[in-house]
């Protein structure tokens, strides 16, 4: 996959929200890239700017206020920054499919499973309502549904968790997109549903060789699904590396922290270790080190200015004032 092209590279992007009072940069300057068939991982704290960084993509930031104000988002070597909203409807589900966070808010309370699927595949791929109903049953049957026709009949608040969730994955992949988000695809659902979730997507990610960019908090689910991973602090990337490389040998003091807050369950039972202090608001970030403050290892310069992203390996990239020489 090494010399593989880039299905999709994002440049220093930028997405802020105005208001009358301040400007808030909620991703600031964030680049990363991934291949045909590859899974990256964006991981880090709430408010750490990786839903937005997805919304970016997509041009879903939320309006009035939200605003991206610089750098480009290259699928297939197009700049999707550069596309009109009619284009972006036709990127949107047929190459580019997301997953949200909270299907029962994603999906139309009015409209039956089978109308919002069947509406994808009519409005993208231009087929007859037979067509559209046929390939929306082989997807329901796909995530797993044994009764995919009381399914389609089925509106999404009669559906548990799990299953609206496997909804929305059908839903992303009926039009066989080259690029998965999956945001927080496995929140708030029990473990063995997270367990299906992850496995579906692997088989879908083996099968079609659709790339997966994949949003979590859950360092457990990266080890698993990912190849490549990208932390992200205060709106900024501040490593990137391939798993192999996180897990046995990750440089930033962040991703330390968090690598150090996953559970062990074997051994002998230890206090679960958090990292001191909060993410602060992007009203707040500092002119310094956004992790100083909650740095065991800051020294003075980190409150002098701010660290570059440098690289470290030939896949590993950190961004702290420890790795410059």
């Amino acid at each position: 996959m090494k010399n593989m092209p880039n299905l999709l590279e994002i440049k220093n992007l930028k997405t802020h929200f105005v208001s009358k009072k301040n400007t808030v940069p909620a991703v600031d300057g964030v680049s990363l890239s991934i291949k045909q068939g590859e899974t990256v991982a964006i991981v880090g704290e709430s408010g750490c700017g990786k839903s937005i960084t997805s919304l970016s993509i997509m041009q879903l930031v939320p309006e009035p206020n939200g605003e991206i104000v610089g750098g480009t988002i290259l699928f297939n070597g197009k700049n999707l920054l550069e596309c009109t909203e009619e284009e972006m409807c036709h990127v949107r589900g047929k190459d580019v499919s997301m997953i949200f966070q909270d299907p029962m808010t994603s999906l139309n309370p009015v409209l039956t499973i089978g109308e919002q699927l069947m509406e994808v595949v009519v409005h993208h791929q231009k087929k007859s309502k037979q067509a559209a109903y046929e390939r929306a049953i082989s997807l329901l049957k796909m995530v797993g549904f044994s009764n995919p026709e009381d399914i389609m009949k089925n509106y999404p608040h009669r559906l548990s968790g799990g299953m609206r969730q496997r909804v929305m994955i059908a839903m992303a992949m009926i039009c066989n997109p080259s690029l998965l988000i999956a945001d927080e695809p496995t929140t708030a659902l029990d473990v063995t549903i997270q367990a299906q979730i992850i496995e579906l997507m692997k088989e879908l990610n083996d099968q079609y060789a659709t790339s997966i960019l994949l949003i979590t908090h859950d360092l457990g689910i990266v080890s698993e699904m990912a190849e490549k991973v990208v932390v992200m602090y205060a709106g900024q990337v501040v490593e990137e590396a391939s798993v192999e490389e996180l897990f046995s040998n990750a440089l930033h003091p962040y991703t330390e922290g968090l690598i150090r807050s996953i559970p062990v369950m074997e051994g002998e039972r230890k206090e679960l270790y958090s990292i001191p202090g909060n993410v602060p608001s992007p009203e707040d970030f500092p002119d310094h080190c956004r992790f100083a403050t909650r740095c065991s290892k800051a020294f003075a310069r980190c409150f002098q200015g701010q660290p570059n992203l440098i690289q470290q390996t030939e896949t590993q990239f950190v961004r702290c004032f420890l790795y410059e020489e």
